[in-house]
């Protein structure tokens, strides 16, 4: 039973992360783009420290784009 409740505490904590971070969550529009997050943010898992600087440098490095070309990841 011991593995049914880890299960149980996987599939709880996507529960909240999904109803506590999307709200207005629209799955069959945005969900390539959660779970894009949800594989970045696991891939990394083991250096949560360095995920903020990181996105903060990418942000300030990147100049502005326009709404077509942040579209284009959608295709």
């Amino acid at each position: 039973m011991g593995c049914f409740h880890w299960v149980n505490t996987i599939l709880g904590n996507l529960k909240t992360s999904i109803d506590g971070n999307y709200h207005g969550f629209n799955f069959v529009k945005y969900a390539h783009r959660y779970l894009a997050e949800v594989q970045y943010r696991f891939n990394r898992r083991f250096d949560l420290a360095s995920i903020f600087p990181r996105l903060i440098f990418a942000g300030t490095r990147t100049g502005p784009r326009t709404e077509a070309w942040l579209r284009l990841a959608e295709d």
